[in-house]
């Protein structure tokens, strides 16, 4: 049974970010699958990630369809009174449904939802359907016990008190949704086993909200934010009263920062997960058992992916096997050998079967990261070289460090000078050992202070070898992010802001899922996927600022190439 953590709060106050991203600090911070329920599906894992848009290996309840299509409508008639408050309750029961099947059918440890369907309705309802009572009368305010009463009726069929009645809105429409989504056995209306709400000034949300640049919805106004604030504070009040537990956490939004907000909401769930006793396992990197090549005869494969994808570029993979880069990639998985095949390769001068290898979509996104890698690193370095006595570069994984030689050799053909003061620290596994020589070699053709470490950079032995060298003044972490156990990329990225000069800058990049990804998933390779807002947001939790993050994209928008600064810099 998943733990369902609920993030509820006012228009405004940032529980959609958080939502999206405490799914993936739990998983990395607690080894353990989370999943995320709201206008997008995740599923994270401590080594691999099992769902995301667009990529979907166990399929996708079709309540998780309904909702987005729910959302979308209620967006549209977010004006009409009439309409807007059942739409919007569609869409958060079918998402309710949805974070409780994909809990169950990913195997998920925990499941946080954008809002909740009950909490939501009782928070909100005041702004659609309040005023008279039945009889005429102006309606009295609810009070704490109305609400615990609605949480018997709505959970369990309990009648409302007469008092409460007279106090509250009719749910009678509500009361036989809920009795019938009990009878048929639907999962859309249920108490989460945690609360977090997050708690702002109407003022300071309503301010966020206009600067969005969007169209207000009808309710995000200061008189019905300030009313849903009052009831939510009740509510969460009365779900204390009803469940007789403690289970819901109020975080002071004010003006902390996004990764603040996810520290505090991290270590209020923390101790829920752990009285649940949950356990959590890493297996390996990359992939297990067979090789890809003999694992690519199963029916998965065949059938959904590479018939369901065949005109998304599945139908180049068979012809790998007549590819000697092909074959050699079914060797060697994503190897330093590989991606050097994949740079330097022209597709239009190779013959048709490799030209299958290159244009798969996978590799022209690696290709286009090169490109983007060089035009983002040249200016940078020329800068410092011009401005700076010393300039220290550190890059793992590096594979043969194309994004760093290309850029410096490009600048020593016009300023040779500038070599002198270029410190160059590398670091890789180097399994085939044809890394160190070639790259010392080119180093020392330009002129540069090089060094070559060979090593897991996650280790702390061999990071304490890198930190000799620093603080650096450019980082790359590049190729690894998809790769690389969460927990332990959470650490890199960590101790790389550590050692980062305050106006030192990091590249990093990440892959977004597609119809590779599925593919990869069914031959075993074990990969983590982020839209580049997520993974802006873990670079943000792991100390750098989300507010100097810029983003570039390939031309497929698979591969994204983010470039971030320490957040201590903000700070000072």
């Amino acid at each position: 049974m998943s733990l369902k953590v609920a993030v509820v709060g006012i228009d405004g106050s940032g529980k959609s970010t958080l939502a999206r991203s405490l799914p993936m600090a739990l998983a990395a911070e607690m080894n353990l699958v989370a999943g995320a329920a709201g206008d997008e599906f995740w599923v994270f894992g401590p080594d691999q990630d099992h769902l995301a848009p667009g990529f979907h290996p166990r399929g996708l309840p079709i309540a998780a369809r309904l909702s987005r299509q729910c959302r979308r409508l209620a967006k549209r008639f977010t004006g009409d009174v009439r309409l807007y408050p059942y739409l919007k309750l569609a869409h958060l029961m079918f998402q309710d449904d949805a974070a409780v099947s994909i809990g169950r059918r990913y195997g998920c440890d925990v499941v946080v939802s954008d809002c909740n369907l009950v909490l939501s309705a009782m928070g909100r309802a005041g702004n659609y359907r309040r005023g008279a009572t039945h009889n005429g009368a102006p309606r009295e305010r609810s009070t704490v016990d109305d609400l615990r009463g609605v949480f018997s009726y709505l959970i369990d069929g309990r009648p409302l008190s007469p008092e409460s009645e007279e106090r509250l809105p009719s749910l009678s429409a509500a009361g036989w949704v809920a009795g019938l989504a009990r009878v048929l056995g639907f999962d859309g209306v249920w108490v989460p086993d945690v609360v977090l709400f997050l708690d702002v000034e109407p003022e300071v949300a309503l301010d966020r909200i206009k600067g969005r640049q969007s169209e207000l919805d009808r309710h995000e106004n200061l008189a019905d934010m300030t009313r849903a604030r009052e009831t939510y504070l009740k509510a969460l009040t009365a779900l204390e009263a009803y469940t007789g537990r403690a289970c819901t956490h109020v975080i002071e939004v004010g003006g902390a920062e996004p990764r603040e907000m996810l520290e505090l909401a991290l270590e209020a769930v923390r101790p829920h997960v752990e009285s649940q006793q949950l356990q959590a396992t890493t297996d390996v990197l990359g992939t297990a058992g067979p090789a890809p090549a003999r694992k690519v005869l199963n029916a998965r494969y065949l059938v959904r992916y590479l018939l369901g994808k065949f005109f998304q570029g599945a139908w180049r993979e068979p012809l790998f096997l007549l590819s000697p880069m092909g074959r050699r990639l079914l060797k060697e998985g994503y190897s330093a050998g590989v991606m050097r095949v994949i740079y330097d390769h022209d597709t239009p001068s190779v013959g048709p079967i490799d030209r299958a290898f290159l244009g798969y979509p996978l590799h022209r996104a690696v290709a286009d990261r090169l490109g983007i890698l060089t035009r983002t690193i040249e200016p940078e370095l020329l800068d410092r070289l011009e401005t700076q006595s010393r300039v220290r570069i550190f890059t793992a994984p590096s594979g043969f460090c194309y994004d760093l030689f290309q850029p410096l050799e490009s600048i020593a053909a016009r300023r040779p000078e500038l070599m002198a003061k270029v410190e160059l620290v590398a670091a890789d596994l180097d399994p085939h050992g044809v890394l160190a020589a070639e790259l010392t070699a080119r180093a020392l053709r330009l002129g540069i202070d090089f060094r070559f470490i060979v090593g897991d950079i996650t280790t702390p032995s061999i990071r304490c070898e890198f930190s000799r060298s620093g603080p650096y003044d450019l980082a790359l972490f590049v190729g690894l992010s998809s790769w690389l156990p969460r927990a332990q990329a959470v650490g890199h990225l960590r101790w790389l802001a550590a050692n980062l000069r305050p106006d030192g800058l990091l590249v990093s990049d990440c892959f977004t899922a597609a119809a590779y990804s599925l593919g990869g998933r069914y031959i075993g390779y074990r990969a983590h996927y982020y839209t580049p807002r997520l993974y802006a947001s873990l670079l943000d939790y792991c100390g750098f600022d989300a507010g100097s993050t810029t983003i570039q994209s390939g031309r497929d928008a698979i591969n994204h190439v983010l470039v971030t600064r320490p957040a201590a810099l903000r700070r000072a």
